[in-house]
């Protein structure tokens, strides 16, 4: 990562935000990418491949570090052909990639905690990197820990001992768990999206309705630049796959594995 000083340039530019993502304000200037954290004005560019510092991010609290480099990183390798989903992945018994993908709270983590239990390995807590590869997709981790949800101590007995760890500001009370995490990408067998539900459903999407879940979910595709058209590209490919809705109630934590395999048998 690289230091550089904004100039009033940059603050000019940063005046007409193109895009936003969670405390994240951005500018386009061809296909460079300036960032700014909402609160204290700490500045990140992606350009020429590469993350630059700007004005106010040494200064700037780790957490709002934290938040200039994950979106400077999406930039960055969705530049580099690799697409973040926001979704949790898992790698089944066969060496198949699955992501579980949905809107916050739709069950991502819960189940691929879950899938773990059963022998799978974790591609991610909250995000996949999708890849192109010859024919097919490869999905990579974006590499974050999982997390749950202590009041799943009832489901998961394994979790009473960790219960205390969960954060008290999270009103989801998650906390950090141990799992399997996969070596390297594998090949997409499938997309998933969950809701949670009081009865048990699941359905394959037409290839219309699924690019169009899969938008909603790595949102960076109409971000206006150059690398929009491959993006784009990608995702409509990808919604050629086996990609199914998922309706799940709490039963399906301990037979997730066979309902997706099941699934594209």
């Amino acid at each position: 990562m690289g230091d550089a000083r904004a100039g009033s340039s940059v603050s000019a530019v940063l005046d007409a935000i193109a895009w936003r993502w969670g405390e994240i304000d951005a500018a386009l200037v061809g296909d460079e990418v300036h960032l700014a954290h909402r609160h204290g004005g700490a500045r990140l560019s992606v350009r020429d491949g590469r993350l630059v510092r700007g004005e106010g991010y040494a200064e700037a609290s780790p957490e709002a570090r934290r938040d200039l480099a994950r979106v400077g990183a999406i930039v960055r390798l969705r530049q580099r052909g690799r697409y973040l989903v926001h979704a949790a992945g898992a790698v089944d018994l066969q060496g198949r990639a699955w992501l579980l993908a949905g809107d916050s709270g739709c069950g991502k983590s819960t189940l691929g905690y879950a899938l773990t239990r059963a022998g799978w390995t974790s591609l991610g807590d909250d995000g996949v990197l999708i890849e192109s590869v010859g024919a097919g997709f490869h999905a990579h981790a974006w590499r974050e820990s999982l997390k749950v949800s202590a009041g799943l101590a009832s489901e998961f007995p394994e979790l009473h001992g960790d219960a205390p760890r969960a954060r008290r500001s999270d009103p989801r009370q998650r906390m950090s768990v141990s799992a399997p995490v996969a070596p390297t990408g594998a090949r997409v067998a499938a997309v998933v999206f969950l809701a949670r539900s009081d009865r048990h459903s699941i359905r394959r999407l037409g290839q219309v309705a699924a690019l169009g879940a899969l938008v909603r979910q790595s949102p960076w595709v109409i971000i206006e630049d150059s690398y929009s058209r491959p993006h784009l590209d990608v995702l409509r490919r990808v919604a050629s796959l086996p990609v199914f809705h998922l309706e799940h109630t709490p039963a399906e934590l301990h037979t997730i594995d066979r309902v997706l395999t099941e699934a594209i048998a």
